[in-house]
């Protein structure tokens, strides 16, 4: 395929790792997402439960939270710990929590499967040291100014302490643009990929500023290589006590999540490592194709609409017959007789269903190839 040579898979990356979070597993095929609340506030456990089961992978805990300003809503500090317990109980997915200083990264062992260190603290390189002896996955996030060179500077940090389980993650810089919360940089994706093995994760929620702008730059993300993706969601975002405007409804995760999975399979093939790993592509793959072909049996009922009403012919032999030789040619692992069996069955599936919603009979073969 040439999205393959385009967009090569995350193992194929010289020099490359994957970085497990409980059993997400970043830098792989697939693009695990963490999602959550910005903060962990009461009735954290609910979100998290709701979360879970909208797909997220790993779930966003951050008790300690930085503000711009004093007065706004700091987290739950360490009185949130117990929530964040709860809610690995529950749901049985890992959580990443955020620490502000070194003392923080002790007080969250045992309650946080992985940390994140904020924009805010790149440069905090006492921070940064803390959380690399820490054991734990370390996810770090870019600098509102930083450069490459210095974001990946703030990751040897952790590296340097002998923990090699490191992820960048992309939330956008500050630029002269003000439409957007920040700039997302998708560059950034392209060229850590290629001059790093770290796996590189992006947040559309702070980059974008506004939940319905969160779902187009995690698609453009993924198709771009991102490893995995970092969302804020909220069960009622219009009572989020931090970032309302940019946290999305579980549902809209949850067609995030699936979108992603359908994307990731197109753009990211890896050779399986075992049965269960094929079998995930595999159902992943098939999800993706029966979008495409539900779409295609729409476009069907279009052209033959289309058809019917400017008298055209009934039906496209010629047509029908470049159709089934472009398959045959793009999808060679089907041998060329496997290739027409599958399309020339696609083709009577469109015209079935047309079929079955009443059409008349010369509707039905004006639409077999389109």
């Amino acid at each position: 395929m040439v999205i393959e040579s385009l967009v090569p898979s995350a193992p194929a990356r010289p020099g490359a790792r994957a970085v497990r979070i409980g059993d997400a597993v970043f830098g792989t095929d697939r693009v695990p997402v963490i999602a959550g609340p910005c903060a962990v506030e009461p009735g954290y456990v609910d979100h998290a439960m709701v979360t879970a089961e909208a797909g997220a992978a790993v779930l966003r805990g951050c008790v300690f939270k930085p503000r711009t300003s004093p007065h706004t809503f700091q987290g739950l500090g360490e009185n949130g710990l117990m929530l964040l317990d709860e809610a690995r109980g529950r749901t049985g997915a890992p959580v990443i929590a955020e620490p502000l200083e070194p003392s923080h990264v002790a007080a969250l062992a045992g309650h946080a499967d992985a940390l994140l260190i904020g924009a805010r603290s790149m440069h905090n390189t006492p921070l940064l040291r803390a959380a690399g002896r820490s054991g734990l996955p370390v996810v770090v996030k870019r600098g509102m100014s930083a450069t490459y060179d210095e974001w990946v500077a703030a990751a040897d940090y952790v590296l340097a302490e002998g923990n090699e389980a490191v992820m960048l993650c992309e939330r956008g810089i500050r630029t002269f643009e003000t439409a957007t919360r920040n700039t997302l940089d998708l560059s950034a994706i392209v060229v850590l990929r290629e001059r790093t093995g770290l796996p590189v994760i992006v947040d559309p929620s702070h980059a974008a500023g506004r939940a319905a702008w969160v779902p187009a730059l995690a698609i453009a993300a993924v198709a771009a290589g991102a490893d995995g993706l970092l969302i804020e969601s909220h069960p009622h975002p219009e009572r989020s006590m931090c970032d309302a405007a940019q946290a999305v409804t579980p549902l809209q995760l949850r067609e995030i999540v699936r979108a992603v999975a359908r994307l990731g399979a197109l753009v990211r093939p890896t050779d399986p490592a075992d049965l269960e790993d094929a079998r995930n592509q595999l159902d992943a793959v098939d999800s993706a194709l029966a979008c495409l072909l539900d779409r295609r049996a729409r476009l069907v009922a279009a052209a033959a609409r289309v058809k019917q009403r400017d008298g055209l012919p009934e039906r496209d032999r010629r047509r029908e017959h470049e159709v089934v030789a472009r398959v045959q040619r793009e999808a060679p692992a089907l041998g060329d007789p496997g290739a027409a069996r599958v399309m020339r069955t696609v083709i009577d599936a469109c015209l079935a269903a047309l079929d079955g919603a009443g059409d008349t009979e010369g509707t039905l073969a004006a639409a077999s190839a389109t």
